[in-house]
């Protein structure tokens, strides 16, 4: 593969009940990504198209839409939806988050690999730590069955800012890799809760550049994560 080919660009962005829905465009056009993680979007708003982006897969009924876009031509979706993860006391609670996964299995025909890539949102505060690590592995389990031996990719809000080195040997044991910025993705005016809580996991590819982007409308910054796949 050459060096363009090798590279994939991932922006991930929580948009604080769509609040920061309306940035998306000008994100896509400054920083050019092959690949969009959305979390708390209002779905049946988002657009089919985010420049050279197509929308890959959302979830059907959330309150707060889960949703992955991927670049044209270069990935030709073969397979994607969304998928369940462990019931949260949160979901039992407020409900309206039947999904906090969507995945694609896509063939990237400038890399010319197939690759799984996924857009996720664990469960806030009123849950343990134990508990995102456990989403997270079902999260894993569903794309390792949509593309059994592929490449993979998942980024999005884990909620998981505490104690992240213990996500990372988690995941780690699992074979994936975790990706993070060197500073806090989370800016709430007058909230002292600060923490990466934008991350991504990833298999079959090594893990470049993990950067926070400017504060927009949202409570959380949008992430750019530069991923390469690995040597063959």
């Amino acid at each position: 593969m050459t060096a363009a080919a090798d590279s994939l660009v991932v922006l991930s962005y929580n948009l604080w009940h769509a609040r920061a829905q309306h940035e998306l465009a000008s994100l896509v056009q400054a920083h050019d990504p092959d690949v969009v993680c959305l979390q708390e979007a209002h779905a049946h708003a988002l657009p089919h198209q985010l420049g050279d982006l197509a929308l890959a897969a959302v979830t059907p009924r959330n309150r707060l839409g889960v949703a992955l876009y991927a670049r044209t031509p270069r990935f030709e979706v073969e397979e994607s939806g969304a998928f369940s993860v462990s019931t949260s006391r949160h979901d039992r609670l407020v409900g309206g988050t039947d999904h906090r996964l969507v995945a694609a299995r896509v063939n990237d025909t400038v890399a010319g690999t197939r690759i799984v890539l996924g857009s996720f949102h664990g469960t806030p505060f009123t849950d343990s730590n134990a508990f995102r690590r456990l989403q997270v592995d079902d999260a894993h389990r569903a794309m390792r069955e949509l593309g059994p031996d592929l490449p993979s990719m998942m980024a999005g809000d884990y909620n998981h800012p505490i104690l992240l080195g213990m996500l990372r040997r988690h995941v780690k044991r699992q074979g994936y890799t975790l990706a993070f910025t060197a500073t806090s993705t989370f800016h709430r005016d007058g909230n002292l809760m600060r923490g990466k809580f934008d991350l991504a996991t990833a298999a079959g590819l090594d893990v470049g550049d993990a950067e926070t982007l400017p504060a927009g409308k949202s409570d959380h910054r949008p992430v750019l994560f530069t991923l390469h796949y690995s040597p063959r």
